[in-house]
């Protein structure tokens, strides 16, 4: 978390530009200007508000050339050495920094490169991405800093350049499964656009958009439905099952460490994503949310298997195409996605001290315990997420008998309630996020408005429906 704090030491520096040879305080923050011959900077895309900066991090007890040096080890994974300050500003210096060897990279028909970046320490936890860019190119509104990108022609002048490894791929540094792996992409892509034009490109649509029917926003879209058409019951079980989805996948993502396909081979990237790719997310939500609302149909009398398996089946094609993941990463996802969704529904039919399994307290207690060593130890915001919600919404159960009793549908109105604070909840927190430069506020805002959802399915909800 010591990335979290640069970054309000950064803001407050660049916020005030008459302090900028200010020396007396103490220094707190350090980052590095990394760049290449052609004048393009090294910056990474942070995870929790999808913007560029330079890499840097908080100055501990190290000096703060040596913070800058290992903050942009951990987030880029490459080796620098800092050879002078470029500014001073505030509470915080930015060193001039050299590669101590090529930086791998390949570079796009915009002049912008993507950098091999997967290795590094925070890559998934931290960092999305890491890119060498022109600084004209970037667009303010994108930028954390945009008065540090403003700076930057200048302090390119006094920076001294890095070398470049120009690669058309990055085969040499990945793992040879993974390069076996990505020419079942390969494959498929193939099949697919040496079709006929017009079959081609409406295969090509549809599976493209088959992909969204694997979104993580699903889960959130089926809460709603499940308080109208199952109460609190039903919608303890779709939480349930998208908290364990999300912790399997999570970690199974940092434990591994797979690079997606597009990121070996840049040529078989037909959509955007970030993180590592084993297992799929995406597919193990499609075989998660599908699989609900398979039960809740069967349960109203249609055995409809094909409610599950085309969509999820789609979603699972529809990643190995689009080149995020390979054959592997959507198997290991569809297995998670079906297992989860069984387990959650042999633990719904059960009882603890004659209260349903899924409505007491210290059965949302225990998963929030089981959260913890995650988001004590993980860099990466939802396992922090998750162990909120389990623990505000075990709190929200004690002694709440209506929502005990929340078994039953609660009706459309109750439904489109819980619609419109599930929608509230999260404008609110894409806005204020947008807004923020801090981390540790963006967090914090997040972490609120999760807790504000589980208060409104275990209490709102029920309170509404009465």
């Amino acid at each position: 978390m010591k990335q979290l704090l640069l970054f309000v030491w950064i803001l407050l520096a660049f916020s005030d530009p008459t302090l900028a040879n200010e020396q007396s305080s103490p220094i707190k923050g350090a980052a590095c200007l990394v760049s290449d011959a052609s004048g393009r900077v090294l910056v990474t895309r942070d995870i929790l508000n999808n913007r560029i900066a330079i890499p840097g991090g908080y100055v501990d007890s190290d000096n703060p050339a040596d913070a800058a040096v290992r903050e942009t080890l951990e987030e880029t994974g490459i080796k620098v050495k800092a050879v002078g300050e470029l500014a001073r500003l505030r509470n915080s210096v930015l060193y001039n920094c050299v590669a101590l060897s090529p930086i791998p990279v390949h570079t796009a028909e915009s002049g912008n490169g993507t950098v091999a970046a997967w290795h590094a320490e925070h890559f998934g936890r931290e960092v999305r991405n890491v890119f060498l860019v022109k600084p004209e190119s970037i667009n303010l509104e994108d930028a954390r800093f945009p008065d540090q990108v403003k700076m930057f022609p200048e302090l390119l002048k006094k920076a001294n350049s890095s070398e470049i490894d120009e690669r058309t791929d990055f085969s040499h540094l990945a793992h040879d499964f993974s390069v076996w792996n990505a020419d079942i992409n390969r494959t498929i892509q193939s099949a697919i656009h040496s079709l006929p034009a017009p079959l081609s490109d409406f295969i090509g649509t549809l599976i493209t958009w088959a992909s969204s029917m694997g979104s993580g926003a699903l889960f959130f879209l089926l809460i709603p439905i499940a308080i109208a058409t199952g109460g609190v019951k039903r919608a303890s079980k779709t939480l349930l099952v998208t908290i364990l989805a999300t912790v399997i996948v999570s970690f199974g993502k940092l434990y591994f460490g797979v690079p997606r396909p597009f990121y070996i081979f840049p040529d078989l990237q037909l959509a955007n994503a970030s993180g590592f790719a084993f297992p799929s997310g995406h597919t193990a939500t499609a075989f998660a949310v599908w699989g609900l609302i398979y039960h809740w149909v069967k349960q109203a009398g249609h055995d409809r298997l094909s409610i599950w398996l085309v969509p999820a089946l789609l979603v699972a094609l529809s990643r190995v195409y689009l080149g995020v993941h390979y054959v592997t990463d959507v198997i290991a996802g569809a297995v998670i996605g079906v297992l989860t969704v069984f387990i959650v529904n042999a633990l719904s039919r059960r009882n603890f001290k004659e209260k349903p399994l899924l409505l007491h307290p210290l059965t949302w207690s225990f998963v929030g315990l089981l959260v913890v060593p995650f988001a004590a130890t993980q860099i990466q915001p939802l396992f922090l997420y998750c162990m909120v919600f389990s623990f505000v919404f075990a709190l929200m159960l004690e002694r709440n008998t209506r929502a005990l009793n929340a078994d039953k549908p609660m009706g459309t109105k109750c439904g489109f309630m819980t619609l419109a604070v599930v929608v509230m909840v999260a404008a609110n927190a894409f806005g204020i996020a947008q807004l923020s430069h801090s981390s540790i506020e963006i967090l914090a805002i997040n972490c609120a408005a999760i807790a504000l959802l589980a208060v409104w399915i275990a209490r709102g909800a029920a309170l509404v429906s009465k």
